[in-house]
């Protein structure tokens, strides 16, 4: 009776064990990339369809296949979504040996996102893709952070700056698995200024100023009918000057509301907004003793 006893013990503390094993990054990274090799931190690329431009191309150029990269862990979060226990793992690679050490302005790494769910007492791997997209800058990754975006769906949204001679632009994009694979859904540019460059004393500079930038919210129900949805409306306010040619200035006020549809954030509507400076109230005048 006693090793009955014992034997349902331990066969519970098994269970409980198994049902808390972590995922850990390394068992990841050997699924995402092929021949990752931990005690190196590399891993062997091949190359995506953007890079093979022979003018025009994303990323590093594909000259050599496979290439060696360098990998880096950049964000690791365990979600709960549908009653299941899900992570949400985010990797950037970048080529290994490069003559410019892969820092330039246009040195962006490649974004690899791999979704997890804890299934029959082990991780198995739901939705992944080594190469979303190419997205930073100097050879750095962007801001990732990750964002509910449904009541049971979760995505990336990465925060992506910019700026040179003077001119700084931010844009966020908008990251989340499709079906096996994760894809950009969205994205738009929250931020603009010449704060840098302009100079008014200064002939040779410029002398137009604008600063723009924009705040982000997602609605669980539909602002139009109250319905719930799958997946959260994301609401744009802009507020601001902006410009396109650098030479003329144009108002940044207003409004978007973005909604998913087939398999993408799309624009639902647009409303520009006029801002009046309120009148500066008048003094009283004190009264004389």
């Amino acid at each position: 009776m006693k090793k009955l006893i014992l034997f349902l013990i331990f066969l519970a503390a098994t269970t409980v064990l198994l049902a808390q094993q972590p995922l850990l990054p390394d068992e990841v990274l050997q699924q995402l990339y092929h021949q990752y090799d931990a005690g190196k931190g590399t891993a062997q690329w091949l190359c995506i369809k953007k890079q093979h431009g022979e003018i025009t191309h994303e990323g590093w150029p594909c000259q050599k296949e496979p290439a060696t990269v360098s990998v880096s862990v950049e964000l690791m979060a365990e979600v709960q979504e549908n009653g299941a226990k899900k992570v949400y793992f985010v990797s950037s690679a970048k080529p290994e040996s490069d003559q410019d050490n892969y820092e330039c302005h246009a040195c962006a790494p490649a974004i690899g996102i791999a979704v997890f769910v804890w299934q029959a007492q082990h991780w198995v791997i739901e939705s992944a893709n080594p190469a979303v997209g190419f997205y930073g800058g100097w050879g750095d990754p962007p801001q990732v952070d990750l964002v509910q975006i449904g009541p049971e769906k979760h995505g990336l949204m990465l925060s992506v700056d910019n700026m040179g001679q003077g001119y700084a632009s931010s844009v966020k994009i908008l990251l989340a698995p499709q079906a096996q694979s994760v894809s950009e859904l969205w994205r738009i540019q929250d931020e603009q200024d010449d704060e840098g460059a302009y100079d008014p004393t200064d002939k040779f500079a410029t002398h137009l100023f604008y600063h723009s930038s924009a705040a982000l919210r997602l609605y669980a129900t539909h602002q139009d009918n109250g319905s719930l949805a799958d997946y959260y409306d994301i609401e744009v306010i802009s507020r601001g000057v902006g410009t396109k040619d650098l030479v003329h200035s144009k108002p940044e006020n207003w409004t978007e509301t973005y909604r998913f549809s087939g398999g993408k954030y799309k624009l639902l509507h647009h409303r520009n907004f006029i801002e009046v400076k309120k009148a500066k109230s008048k003094s009283p005048r004190p009264t004389q003793k």
